[in-house]
């Protein structure tokens, strides 16, 4: 009779359902960045405007030509964890500068950050993790931040959601990452 053997004692990552990381590069994090597992992240689009108009002689259809990109908001879905939380740090330090009561060092720039989404491959062991994908995104601040409801008779976890806006970003797949296509676990 053959056996078959279970990977469930092999080390796996413990955050095996995220094929994905989030880095968010600010000066006012310790270490300047932060390292993070989200559950979900959504927005990462662009809209360009069109803007239609009449050429003389050329009356019988409008012409179009590209007007202003916009880029969609971010929001970071995560569940709620305890310990420090630098992310909402930095959110009250936007409020409190808005507020007049904080103090601002070096400018506005203090509360843009970059953010760099790693999509990786998936190994069910531990070793080099293969980023498959890659979204950089230039300078993101927060615009809000919200929580789950509370209700006592859900059996649902709490969920922490954190919206940025930001000025774009950049995609690049593994061919174009060269070198920097491996990422530690």
């Amino acid at each position: 009779m053959a056996t078959t053997t279970s990977i469930g004692h092999i080390a796996t990552d413990p955050l095996r359902n995220f094929k994905f990381d989030v880095n968010i590069a600010h000066p006012g994090f310790p270490a300047g960045f932060l390292k993070m597992g989200f559950m979900n992240v959504s927005g990462l689009s662009q809209t360009t405007e069109v803007i239609p108009y009449r050429e003389g002689g050329m009356n019988t259809t409008t012409q179009k030509m590209p007007g202003q990109t916009d880029f969609a908001p971010i929001s970071l879905s995560r569940g709620v964890i305890v310990g420090p939380q630098p992310v909402l740090q930095w959110v009250k330090q936007l409020f409190t500068v808005q507020q007049g009561t904080g103090t601002r060092s070096a400018g506005l720039t203090d509360f843009r950050a970059t953010l760099t989404i790693n999509v990786k491959d998936h190994p069910v062991t531990r070793g080099k993790v293969p980023v498959k994908a890659q979204f950089k995104v230039y300078n993101a601040w927060p615009t809000a931040v919200a929580w789950s409801d509370l209700d006592a008779g859900a059996n649902a976890i709490m969920v922490n959601q954190i919206t940025l806006a930001h000025e774009g970003f950049d995609h690049a797949v593994a061919k174009d990452l060269g070198a920097n296509s491996e990422a530690r676990v």
